[in-house]
């Protein structure tokens, strides 16, 4: 079969684009051989990386040859990446990111408008991270507000290896029906990399936050808080559906009922060139809150957006 190998991933698939056929998946392990015309870059988990010229899977691992013919025998388990991104060869950053919009319009008996938002981009470069998150949702009934509330979210991650990483946060929080005019949250956070890949990405992270409160009526308050933070997608099938679970928390070591949560659990069905659908749930919990005010939100989302 003529081709070029596009990559070979960490879950071990080949993507192999062909003339005929565009490009194909393939498990490493239903490969005998690959031929290649000019030289693929083998990164290692140790991070060297190697020029060769072939490459045969046996039950020793993978055989490769390079462009003098020198033979060398890797272990699979010492083997990361087949021509790698760029940026995992310390070329470059990595772009990556979504943007959602759902809109509804209400006109009969009530006039009813509702207008939500979010937008997650990651740039990625061998050892730092940034991060960005953001929402917005806006309702109105009979021309009058009922309902608005935003959040801003920065993180940059610095990684010591393949898998831990330190850095900061820093976050704005908006919600008028919780009485709440701006929260600002800032700190320094640890995590762990579990999984990162197109097919699964898993990340924790915790630490110390200083969180500053003020509201419409109660005046203001800050205090110090135990932040986390949970992030988990995972293709249930390649390319085509996509399960995804966020969780984020704050908890005032001071006062244990002073806790604040977020989750956002859903699916995303890729459609077409980037453009993409997902149904959502999305539950708030402010156990701060006025005694006025529902603790808990709990809201429904149908979104369609474009991913890259």
């Amino acid at each position: 079969m003529l081709g070029t190998v596009l990559k070979r991933d960490e879950g071990g698939t080949i993507d192999f684009k062909t003339s005929y056929a565009g490009v194909l998946k393939i498990k490493w392990t239903e490969v005998s051989e690959l031929v290649a015309d000019k030289p693929m870059t083998v990164l290692l988990e140790n991070g060297e990386t190697l020029k060769v010229m072939s490459a045969r899977h046996t039950e020793k691992g993978m055989v490769t040859a390079d462009e003098a013919g020198v033979i060398e025998t890797l272990p699979m388990n010492e083997v990361a990446y087949v021509n790698p991104e760029p940026w995992r060869l310390g070329e470059g950053w990595s772009w990556t990111g979504n943007l959602n919009l759902d809109l509804n319009y209400e006109r009969g008996n009530s006039d009813k408008d509702e207008y939500e938002g979010d937008f997650t981009t990651t740039f990625r470069r061998i050892d730092n991270r940034l991060k960005f998150y953001g929402d917005y949702d806006r309702e109105k009934s009979n021309n009058e507000l009922t309902d608005e509330d935003w959040r801003l979210n920065s993180r940059y991650d610095h990684f010591v290896n393949k898998k831990f990483y330190y850095g900061a946060t820093m976050g704005l929080e908006h919600d008028r029906p919780a009485d709440l005019s701006l929260r600002t949250i800032v700190g320094p956070l640890i995590g762990y990399e579990f999984y990162e890949s197109k097919a699964m990405n898993l990340d924790v992270a915790v630490g110390p936050l200083y969180v500053y409160e003020d509201f419409y009526d109660e005046g203001n308050r800050d205090y110090v808080a135990f932040g986390w933070s949970f992030n988990f997608d995972r293709f249930l099938i390649s390319d085509r559906v996509q399960f995804y679970h966020r969780h984020r928390g704050l908890l005032e070591i001071d006062d244990t009922e002073n806790l604040v949560w977020d989750t956002w659990t859903g699916f995303r069905f890729p459609i077409y060139a980037g453009i993409v659908a997902s149904t959502e749930v999305q539950v708030e919990y402010d156990g701060g809150a006025n005694d006025d005010v529902d603790n808990t939100d709990t809201t429904y989302n149908f979104k369609l957006g474009y991913q890259w």
